[in-house]
């Protein structure tokens, strides 16, 4: 019976010149792997048990979406706008959290050396991969599926076999690009490479993303309709909106033109990455492999050496911090993992700031003048968050077996550790993004809204550090890569953000008091930092 119902998709694999056997062999061991890890601690309930909070909390963010859908009248407008939203959020996932895994060479000593196609190892990892986005996407479609149901009834099925091949769209999509880059760069460079090019198609998705909002900007929420136009042939969500209503029997003439590219570029597609791209995949990870096996460094440099050396003394409490400090920096420069999950965050926040600005070109003098008197500079506040990504990424290492270190090491003082290599994260990346900042922000309102940045920035700083202790943070590099933890980043810091409109709410009720008593908070921030990073010192 099961060799029945997987003879469909057998023939398929067999298309694509992947091995049967080799395919659901090494799919299975790795589904099964995910949840036999021991979990760490925050995941103390469990890994399927955390799997299930996450994906409760990803259907909350689909309601928030539908909340802002039900006004529009016109059906495929809706699920355009919504698989614009799920596209996006996808793809952030994909590009921060996924890309370590698809190109992970932990497993190299036992797949290289056996008789695995290229095309198969591909395929499993995308599979793999599309189990936890499908799982995702299943979760921030299931609210509007509801709406669509009560509304239009069965179209809210067929709506989430839309929904999950638009996964696999986006799956393919941002894959396909890292299969062609690595036929124009050797595999030697290739991840050096890679780490600049994500941060480029980042920009990419998140700038296509920023097209449809544009369009009903201004507009009566009940009065918007879709009309199509020649360039609605070229947005990737509209093709999906006019697959939806074809399938579901609804659609008009355009939908079967849209439909008809959604299954031809789903097709050629995997054709073209599985049988064309795929030829140099094993040679790719097991260059990485050989490359980022190379054990990282750190080098010792004396303090009266130069001023950042007196810097980091000056901030870090004691040696063992200190060299928290050193073990976080020395990790920042070698693993380019964890440069591929924080740096894009820097662009979703420069992305952020300009969709939340949206300056306007024709009359750019007026537009700062009008800019000045208003409020917005908050939302660089919110925006900055970004940067505290680091913190999140830190317990993550690919070679978790030195925790034992930590262990036997002569120091009753572990935790100053993890409180030294936060300080080296904010101050890496966190600190650089608000100076980046406050360029635009002095230019635009002056000097007057500096304390409030400060209090914004400072309280910010506050919650990033208090999250590693109320979350139980492991220490640094003591937890594997697992693929059960990919989508925590990008939902943390999404929580998080929810937490900063609050502190942006506070900052605009200091607003109306005299500036003297934010000036006398921005004294107290320092002290309310230093007893946060005592919440992390102290940790039992």
């Amino acid at each position: 019976m099961k060799r029945i119902i997987l003879l469909p998709l057998n023939m398929v694999l067999n298309a694509l010149g992947v091995n049967v056997n080799h395919f659901w062999a090494l799919l299975g061991a790795k589904l099964k792997m995910d949840f036999r890890r021991v979990p760490n601690s925050f995941q103390s309930s469990g890994k399927k048990q955390t799997l299930l909070k996450q994906l409760i909390i990803y259907s909350v963010l689909g309601g928030v979406m539908v909340l802002s859908l039900y006004r529009i009248p016109d059906l495929i407008l809706q699920l355009s706008i919504f698989f614009s939203f799920l596209i996006v959020y996808e793809g952030t996932i994909l590009l921060t959290e996924f890309t370590s895994v698809l190109f992970d060479e932990r497993e190299n000593q036992i797949l290289l050396p056996r008789p695995v196609n290229s095309r198969t190892l591909l395929l499993v990892r995308l599979v793999h991969i599309l189990v936890y986005m499908g799982n995702i996407a299943f979760a921030l479609s299931m609210p509007f599926a509801i709406y669509l149901a009560v509304n239009y009834g069965f179209l809210a099925i067929l709506f989430m076999i839309s929904a999950l091949l638009c996964a696999w769209f986006t799956l393919l999509l941002s894959v396909g690009f890292y299969m062609t880059l690595s036929r124009f760069v050797c595999a030697e460079r290739f991840k050096d490479v890679l780490n600049y090019f994500q941060i480029g198609l980042a920009i990419v998705i998140m700038a296509s993303y920023q097209l449809i909002p544009n369009f009903i900007d201004e507009a009566n929420m009940e009065q918007l309709a879709f009309r199509s136009e020649w360039w609605s042939y070229f947005i990737p969500s509209v093709w999906f909106a006019g697959f939806t209503r074809f399938i579901a029997g609804i659609g008009v003439g355009t939908d079967v033109y849209l439909a008809l590219i959604v299954v031809l570029v789903t097709i050629a597609g995997s054709l073209v990455l599985i049988r064309a791209l795929a030829g140099g995949f094993t040679s790719i990870i097991s260059e990485a492999g050989a490359d980022s096996s190379k054990p990282a460094r750190i080098s010792k440099v004396k303090s009266q050496k130069n001023w950042l050396s007196k810097l980091v003394s000056l901030l870090c409490v004691s040696n063992v911090e200190r060299t928290g400090w050193d073990l976080a920096m020395s990790h920042v420069r070698s693993d380019r993992k964890f440069k591929q999950q924080v740096l894009p965050m820097f662009v979703y926040s420069i992305i952020m700031v300009i969709v939340f600005l949206r300056p306007s070109i024709n009359d750019f003098s007026a537009y700062i003048a009008e800019l000045g008197d208003s409020f917005k500079y908050v939302m660089f506040i919110l925006a900055a968050y970004f940067g505290t990504v680091g913190i999140s990424v830190l317990p993550y290492t690919d070679t978790p077996e030195a925790v034992w270190v930590y262990e036997v090491a002569s120091t009753r003082n572990k935790f100053h550790i993890q409180s030294g290599a936060v300080k080296a994260m904010l101050f890496t990346f966190y600190l650089p993004l608000y100076l980046l900042y406050l360029v635009p922000i002095i230019w635009i309102w002056g000097v007057s809204v500096v304390p409030y940045i400060v209090i914004g920035a400072s309280l910010s700083a506050c919650l990033a550090i208090v999250s590693v202790r109320i979350q139980k943070n492991a220490l640094p590099f003591t937890e594997a890569r697992d693929m059960v933890n990919k989508g925590t980043y990008t939902l943390r810091m999404f929580l998080g953000m929810t937490i900063i409109g609050l502190i942006i709410g506070l900052i605009y009720l200091l607003t109306f008091l005299h500036v003297g008593v934010s000036i006398a908070l921005c004294a107290l921030m320092p002290v309310l930092i230093s007893l946060s990073y005592r919440t992390i010192r102290n940790r039992k």
